[in-house]
């Protein structure tokens, strides 16, 4: 990271962080709250406005209001992004789909594995919970399911056999 600007005024640096939040240029703010620590000397410390080394020479232009100096900018670092062949959203983490199945398996199993003493439970409610618990088992088989299936769709190269006498 790298200060481009320094600020007195919380309210300046603000508001120059929210122009460039507003061009997707990522930005901080520092010693941003000192003012609030040094009673008697709130000007001791100035607040700085930093961003990334490769979007320095972009933000200092967008600052300046030299808007069309920024826009040749973007637009070269968009033709070399282009040439370099890289996909522009690289892809997901193929675990997560592993994690979620975890996180639905998990519970599942916890709830499948429950036994309730619906036999010696008397009252009118009874068979009120008796289909209350068979709601969720279903709903629980249910999300064991889509676990498998999940995991089927991290490996979607598995082998397929298709027979005993292929």
């Amino acid at each position: 990271m790298v200060t481009i600007r320094t600020y007195w005024s919380s309210a300046q640096a603000a508001l120059a962080k929210s122009v460039l939040d507003n061009y997707e240029i990522p930005a901080a703010l520092l010693d941003e709250n000192a003012s609030l620590y040094n009673r008697g000397a709130q000007f001791a410390v100035p607040v700085r406005l930093v961003v990334d080394e490769t979007e320095v020479e972009r933000a200092v232009h967008i600052l300046n209001a030299e808007f069309e100096k920024a826009d040749e900018i973007e637009l070269r670092g968009d033709a070399t992004s282009m040439s370099s062949g890289e996909p522009e959203n690289p892809s997901r983490n193929p675990w997560e789909l592993l994690v979620l199945a975890f996180y639905l398996f998990v519970p599942s199993v916890v709830v499948l594995s429950t036994k309730y003493p619906f036999v010696t439970a008397p009252g009118p409610r009874a068979r009120y919970w008796i289909a209350k618990a068979t709601v969720f088992h279903f709903l629980s088989w249910l999300a064991v399911i889509l676990a498998a299936v999940l995991i089927g769709l991290l490996f979607p190269s598995a082998p397929r056999f298709s027979g005993v006498g292929s």
